[in-house]
Protein backbone atom coordinates (compact mmCIF):
# COMPACT_ATOMS: atom_id res chain seq x y z
CA UNK A 1 0.00 0.00 0.00
CA UNK A 2 1.21 3.65 -1.14
CA UNK A 3 -0.29 5.14 2.75
CA UNK A 4 -0.01 8.63 3.46
CA UNK A 5 -0.70 10.07 6.43
CA UNK A 6 -3.66 12.41 6.82
CA UNK A 7 -2.57 14.53 9.49
CA UNK A 8 -3.27 17.70 10.37
CA UNK A 9 -5.96 20.46 8.51
CA UNK A 10 -7.64 18.23 5.49
CA UNK A 11 -10.40 20.66 4.39
CA UNK A 12 -13.55 19.11 2.82
CA UNK A 13 -14.62 20.48 -0.46
CA UNK A 14 -18.12 20.70 -1.27
CA UNK A 15 -19.87 20.95 -4.86
CA UNK A 16 -21.69 23.52 -6.80
CA UNK A 17 -23.83 23.60 -9.29
CA UNK A 18 -24.89 25.41 -13.14
CA UNK A 19 -28.35 27.17 -13.20
CA UNK A 20 -29.84 24.09 -14.97
CA UNK A 21 -28.85 21.89 -11.98
CA UNK A 22 -25.91 20.24 -13.45
CA UNK A 23 -22.82 19.99 -11.75
CA UNK A 24 -20.33 23.15 -11.91
CA UNK A 25 -16.56 22.19 -11.21
CA UNK A 26 -15.11 25.93 -11.85
CA UNK A 27 -15.38 26.51 -7.90
CA UNK A 28 -14.05 23.53 -6.73
CA UNK A 29 -10.79 23.92 -9.11
CA UNK A 30 -10.95 27.36 -7.64
CA UNK A 31 -11.16 26.32 -4.22
CA UNK A 32 -8.40 23.57 -4.48
CA UNK A 33 -6.15 26.41 -5.95
CA UNK A 34 -6.73 28.38 -2.41
CA UNK A 35 -6.26 25.32 -0.29
CA UNK A 36 -2.92 24.77 -2.00
CA UNK A 37 -2.25 28.51 -1.92
CA UNK A 38 -2.44 28.18 1.88
CA UNK A 39 -0.84 24.94 2.34
CA UNK A 40 -3.42 22.96 3.85
CA UNK A 41 -2.53 19.21 4.82
CA UNK A 42 -5.02 17.25 2.50
CA UNK A 43 -8.26 17.23 1.02
CA UNK A 44 -11.86 15.08 1.14
CA UNK A 45 -14.57 14.87 -0.43
CA UNK A 46 -17.83 12.50 -0.14
CA UNK A 47 -19.35 13.38 2.76
CA UNK A 48 -22.96 15.06 4.23
CA UNK A 49 -20.99 18.38 3.08
CA UNK A 50 -20.67 17.52 -0.70
CA UNK A 51 -24.66 16.65 -0.40
CA UNK A 52 -23.35 13.13 -1.62
CA UNK A 53 -26.63 11.64 -1.31
CA UNK A 54 -28.06 13.97 -3.83
CA UNK A 55 -25.72 13.18 -6.32
CA UNK A 56 -26.24 9.93 -9.07
CA UNK A 57 -23.35 7.42 -9.06
CA UNK A 58 -21.14 8.52 -12.12
CA UNK A 59 -21.51 12.28 -10.94
CA UNK A 60 -19.70 10.32 -7.66
CA UNK A 61 -16.62 9.29 -10.04
CA UNK A 62 -16.79 12.78 -11.97
CA UNK A 63 -16.44 14.47 -8.56
CA UNK A 64 -13.40 12.31 -7.81
CA UNK A 65 -11.68 12.57 -11.22
CA UNK A 66 -11.85 16.63 -11.06
CA UNK A 67 -11.18 16.40 -7.69
CA UNK A 68 -8.09 14.07 -7.75
CA UNK A 69 -7.09 16.18 -11.56
CA UNK A 70 -7.45 20.28 -9.72
CA UNK A 71 -4.76 18.65 -6.85
CA UNK A 72 -2.87 17.24 -9.25
CA UNK A 73 -0.59 15.59 -6.48
CA UNK A 74 0.53 18.26 -4.85
CA UNK A 75 -2.12 17.13 -1.59
CA UNK A 76 -3.31 14.23 -0.22
CA UNK A 77 -7.03 13.38 -1.34
CA UNK A 78 -9.64 11.04 0.41
CA UNK A 79 -12.63 10.22 -0.83
CA UNK A 80 -15.80 9.09 1.08
CA UNK A 81 -18.24 6.83 0.53
CA UNK A 82 -21.51 6.81 1.50
CA UNK A 83 -24.01 3.98 -0.02
CA UNK A 84 -26.83 1.89 1.84
CA UNK A 85 -26.47 -0.99 -0.93
CA UNK A 86 -23.22 -3.20 -0.46
CA UNK A 87 -22.53 -3.34 -4.11
CA UNK A 88 -23.01 0.45 -4.93
CA UNK A 89 -20.27 0.86 -2.17
CA UNK A 90 -18.31 -1.36 -3.82
CA UNK A 91 -18.55 -0.33 -7.18
CA UNK A 92 -17.43 3.35 -5.96
CA UNK A 93 -14.72 2.17 -4.03
CA UNK A 94 -13.11 0.25 -6.54
CA UNK A 95 -13.77 3.65 -9.24
CA UNK A 96 -12.23 5.42 -6.81
CA UNK A 97 -9.48 3.38 -6.37
CA UNK A 98 -8.67 3.34 -10.68
CA UNK A 99 -8.95 6.98 -10.30
CA UNK A 100 -5.81 7.30 -7.85
CA UNK A 101 -6.83 8.67 -4.59
CA UNK A 102 -4.60 8.20 -1.99
CA UNK A 103 -7.08 7.28 0.88
CA UNK A 104 -10.70 5.68 0.22
CA UNK A 105 -13.21 5.71 3.35
CA UNK A 106 -16.29 4.12 4.00
CA UNK A 107 -19.45 5.34 6.11
CA UNK A 108 -22.05 3.30 7.51
CA UNK A 109 -25.84 2.84 5.71
CA UNK A 110 -28.14 4.91 6.72
CA UNK A 111 -32.21 4.67 7.37
CA UNK A 112 -32.75 1.47 8.02
CA UNK A 113 -31.91 0.42 12.06
CA UNK A 114 -28.78 -2.02 11.80
CA UNK A 115 -27.51 -4.35 14.03
CA UNK A 116 -24.01 -4.39 15.14
CA UNK A 117 -23.25 -7.61 13.08
CA UNK A 118 -25.35 -6.10 10.22
CA UNK A 119 -22.62 -3.01 9.91
CA UNK A 120 -19.51 -4.62 10.91
CA UNK A 121 -20.89 -7.25 7.94
CA UNK A 122 -21.62 -4.36 5.76
CA UNK A 123 -17.62 -3.02 6.51
CA UNK A 124 -16.73 -6.12 6.01
CA UNK A 125 -17.96 -6.54 2.69
CA UNK A 126 -16.84 -3.56 1.75
CA UNK A 127 -13.17 -2.53 2.65
CA UNK A 128 -11.19 -3.17 -0.34
CA UNK A 129 -8.19 -5.30 0.66
CA UNK A 130 -4.83 -3.59 0.25
CA UNK A 131 -5.57 -0.07 0.04
CA UNK A 132 -5.88 2.51 2.11
CA UNK A 133 -8.92 2.82 4.13
CA UNK A 134 -10.32 4.96 6.49
CA UNK A 135 -13.93 4.60 8.12
CA UNK A 136 -16.47 7.69 8.99
CA UNK A 137 -18.88 7.62 11.45
CA UNK A 138 -21.67 9.97 10.92
CA UNK A 139 -24.34 9.56 13.48
CA UNK A 140 -26.79 11.05 10.69
CA UNK A 141 -27.13 8.08 9.32
CA UNK A 142 -29.08 6.67 12.37
CA UNK A 143 -26.71 3.87 12.52
CA UNK A 144 -24.09 5.04 15.23
CA UNK A 145 -21.15 3.03 15.25
CA UNK A 146 -19.66 1.67 18.40
CA UNK A 147 -16.30 1.88 19.96
CA UNK A 148 -16.60 -1.67 20.01
CA UNK A 149 -17.55 -2.04 16.73
CA UNK A 150 -15.10 0.00 14.93
CA UNK A 151 -12.37 -1.14 17.30
CA UNK A 152 -13.18 -4.77 15.79
CA UNK A 153 -13.37 -3.36 12.34
CA UNK A 154 -10.17 -1.42 12.51
CA UNK A 155 -8.53 -4.86 14.19
CA UNK A 156 -9.80 -7.35 11.41
CA UNK A 157 -8.59 -5.50 8.85
CA UNK A 158 -5.16 -4.30 8.35
CA UNK A 159 -5.34 -1.79 5.64
CA UNK A 160 -7.81 0.24 7.90
CA UNK A 161 -5.70 3.07 8.87
CA UNK A 162 -7.78 5.20 10.67
CA UNK A 163 -11.18 6.74 11.48
CA UNK A 164 -13.04 9.65 11.41
CA UNK A 165 -14.76 10.94 14.30
CA UNK A 166 -18.01 13.00 13.77
CA UNK A 167 -19.82 12.05 17.27
CA UNK A 168 -18.04 14.18 19.66
CA UNK A 169 -18.10 11.88 21.98
CA UNK A 170 -15.04 12.02 23.76
CA UNK A 171 -15.69 9.04 25.82
CA UNK A 172 -16.62 6.81 23.38
CA UNK A 173 -13.31 8.23 21.83
CA UNK A 174 -11.44 6.84 24.88
CA UNK A 175 -13.09 4.10 24.93
CA UNK A 176 -12.11 3.00 21.05
CA UNK A 177 -8.32 4.00 21.17
CA UNK A 178 -7.99 1.07 24.39
CA UNK A 179 -9.68 -0.87 22.23
CA UNK A 180 -7.97 -0.55 18.80
CA UNK A 181 -4.62 -2.82 18.28
CA UNK A 182 -2.58 -0.55 15.92
CA UNK A 183 -0.40 2.16 17.68
CA UNK A 184 -0.28 3.77 14.14
CA UNK A 185 -3.77 4.43 14.16
CA UNK A 186 -5.29 7.46 13.20
CA UNK A 187 -7.83 9.19 15.10
CA UNK A 188 -9.27 12.48 12.91
CA UNK A 189 -12.08 14.68 14.47
CA UNK A 190 -14.86 15.27 12.04
CA UNK A 191 -16.19 18.05 13.89
CA UNK A 192 -14.22 21.69 13.97
CA UNK A 193 -15.14 21.76 17.51
CA UNK A 194 -13.05 18.72 18.37
CA UNK A 195 -10.00 19.57 16.99
CA UNK A 196 -8.14 20.44 19.66
CA UNK A 197 -9.67 17.46 21.96
CA UNK A 198 -8.63 14.79 19.36
CA UNK A 199 -5.41 15.78 18.92
CA UNK A 200 -4.99 15.90 23.01
CA UNK A 201 -6.24 12.46 23.24
CA UNK A 202 -3.49 11.19 20.67
CA UNK A 203 -5.13 12.06 17.30
CA UNK A 204 -3.61 13.54 14.49
CA UNK A 205 -6.33 16.43 13.36
CA UNK A 206 -9.52 17.51 11.58
CA UNK A 207 -11.44 17.04 8.78
CA UNK A 208 -12.95 20.31 8.60
CA UNK A 209 -15.38 22.63 7.44
CA UNK A 210 -14.25 26.06 8.74
CA UNK A 211 -10.68 25.54 7.12
CA UNK A 212 -12.67 25.71 3.44
CA UNK A 213 -13.31 29.72 3.77
CA UNK A 214 -10.70 29.98 6.78
CA UNK A 215 -7.42 27.17 6.01
CA UNK A 216 -5.15 29.38 8.16
CA UNK A 217 -7.47 29.30 10.99
CA UNK A 218 -7.60 25.58 11.68
CA UNK A 219 -3.52 25.76 10.50
CA UNK A 220 -3.32 27.43 13.49
CA UNK A 221 -3.99 25.02 15.72
CA UNK A 222 -2.70 22.03 14.23
CA UNK A 223 0.63 23.02 13.02
CA UNK A 224 0.96 24.54 16.74
CA UNK A 225 -0.21 21.73 18.29
CA UNK A 226 2.68 19.40 16.41
CA UNK A 227 5.25 22.24 17.07
CA UNK A 228 4.63 21.36 20.93
CA UNK A 229 3.13 25.10 21.20
CA UNK A 230 0.00 23.53 23.34
CA UNK A 231 -1.14 27.54 24.64
CA UNK A 232 -0.81 28.72 21.10
CA UNK A 233 -2.82 25.98 19.74
CA UNK A 234 -5.98 25.95 22.46
CA UNK A 235 -5.82 29.79 21.83
CA UNK A 236 -6.01 28.66 17.81
CA UNK A 237 -8.89 26.34 19.06
CA UNK A 238 -10.57 28.61 20.84
CA UNK A 239 -10.61 31.22 17.90
CA UNK A 240 -11.72 28.53 16.02
CA UNK A 241 -14.98 27.98 17.93
CA UNK A 242 -15.92 31.88 17.68
CA UNK A 243 -15.72 31.34 13.86
CA UNK A 244 -17.90 28.17 13.77
CA UNK A 245 -20.27 30.02 16.01
CA UNK A 246 -20.43 32.90 14.22
CA UNK A 247 -20.84 30.83 10.49
CA UNK A 248 -23.63 28.68 12.45
CA UNK A 249 -25.82 31.68 12.78
CA UNK A 250 -27.17 30.37 9.59
CA UNK A 251 -28.82 26.37 9.06
CA UNK A 252 -26.69 23.60 7.87
CA UNK A 253 -23.75 24.67 5.71
CA UNK A 254 -25.41 28.01 4.44
CA UNK A 255 -23.07 30.20 6.84
CA UNK A 256 -20.05 28.40 5.15
CA UNK A 257 -21.12 29.08 1.36
CA UNK A 258 -22.06 32.72 2.69
CA UNK A 259 -17.96 33.44 3.97
CA UNK A 260 -17.11 31.48 0.94
CA UNK A 261 -19.26 33.95 -1.41
CA UNK A 262 -17.75 36.77 0.86
CA UNK A 263 -14.54 35.65 0.07
CA UNK A 264 -14.76 35.63 -4.37
CA UNK A 265 -15.30 31.66 -4.11
CA UNK A 266 -19.00 31.27 -4.28
CA UNK A 267 -20.66 27.78 -4.08
CA UNK A 268 -23.86 28.49 -6.03
CA UNK A 269 -26.73 26.20 -6.32
CA UNK A 270 -28.15 22.90 -4.67
CA UNK A 271 -31.03 19.86 -5.12
CA UNK A 272 -32.39 20.90 -1.89
CA UNK A 273 -35.76 23.10 -1.60
CA UNK A 274 -34.29 26.86 -1.76
CA UNK A 275 -35.21 26.93 2.14
CA UNK A 276 -32.61 25.01 2.82
CA UNK A 277 -30.31 26.72 1.51
CA UNK A 278 -31.42 29.96 2.41
CA UNK A 279 -29.17 32.83 4.55
CA UNK A 280 -31.79 35.88 5.47
CA UNK A 281 -30.07 39.56 5.19
CA UNK A 282 -29.97 39.39 8.99
CA UNK A 283 -27.74 36.63 9.31
CA UNK A 284 -25.16 37.57 6.34
CA UNK A 285 -24.80 41.06 8.08
CA UNK A 286 -23.99 39.18 11.56
CA UNK A 287 -21.53 36.47 9.52
CA UNK A 288 -20.05 39.56 7.69
CA UNK A 289 -19.73 42.42 11.07
CA UNK A 290 -18.24 39.59 12.73
CA UNK A 291 -15.81 38.11 10.12
CA UNK A 292 -14.82 41.91 9.87
CA UNK A 293 -14.27 42.25 13.75
CA UNK A 294 -12.06 38.61 13.46
CA UNK A 295 -10.26 39.87 10.31
CA UNK A 296 -11.01 37.41 8.11
CA UNK A 297 -12.67 39.15 5.56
Amino acid sequence: MNKKKFDGSISEIMVAYKPNGDLDFEPVKKMVEFQVENHIDGLFMGGLSTQTYLLSMEEKKQVCAELMNAAAGRVPVMMNVMEDSIRDAKELVEAYMEIGVDAVCISQPSVFPYTEQALYEFFDEVIPAQYPTYIYNVPQTGNTLSPRLTARIANDHANVLGYKDSTQNISGLQDLISQVKNPDFQYIAGSDAMTLPMMALGGVGVISAISVPFPKVVLDITDKFFAGDFEGALNAHRFSIRVRKLLKTATDMNGYYYACELLGMPFNGTRMPKNMTMVTDEQKMIIKTGLQEMKLI
